[in-house]
């Protein structure tokens, strides 16, 4: 279990993902759709509210993520804060629905401190004579490109999430502000 598992977020780790990605590439499976994801704002609630925090938002995004797919998915931590997800027999219109209940549950969900966000890629892999890799990194660019348009929105809710935060403690703080 611990060989194939992340221990934070008992979610699937990236020699798992790798492993079934290889398994799972065969034409029974098409269409074949990955999500890449990339959690906004780790660095910062691991600076600003502890690393305890920054532990509590990969695990929340994890459970969004587990709601969000299906049984047969695969969903894994594939770093520090990118999550992969392999969906078997799934076309590309099916995984974007999925990329929005993601997203629809992270802006649904509790901001304490932090609103959870995370930035989403899809690509899927229709006829075997496309390469896995190629459909990996066109996720993986697509996910950059996401993360890019929404930097500052999600910068800008943190920030927001700060003061709360420090108002909450003290009065004086905010009239100082």
């Amino acid at each position: 279990y611990i060989s194939f598992h992340d221990k934070l977020t008992g979610l699937y780790n990236r020699t798992f993902f790798e492993e079934e990605l290889a398994r799972l590439d065969t034409k029974r499976q098409l269409p074949i759709s990955l999500i890449i994801g990339d959690i906004n704002g780790l660095k910062i609630a691991n600076d600003v509210f502890g690393h305890q925090e920054g532990d509590r938002l990969l695990q929340k995004i994890a459970q969004i993520l587990k709601e969000s797919c299906r049984k047969e998915d695969i969903i894994a931590r594939w770093g520090g804060d990118e999550f992969a997800v392999v969906l078997p027999q799934t076309t590309n219109k099916a995984a974007l629905k999925i990329c929005d209940s993601i997203i629809h549950k992270c802006t649904s969900a509790d901001k304490d401190p932090i609103q959870p966000s995370i930035a989403l890629g899809c690509s899927t892999k229709e006829n075997s004579s496309q390469n896995m890799q190629q459909i990996l990194k066109g996720a993986e660019d697509r996910m950059y490109r996401h993360k890019l348009l929404e930097n500052k929105s999600v910068r800008s809710s943190i920030i927001s999430s700060l003061e709360k935060t420090l108002f909450e403690n003290n009065f004086e703080t905010e009239e100082h502000a």
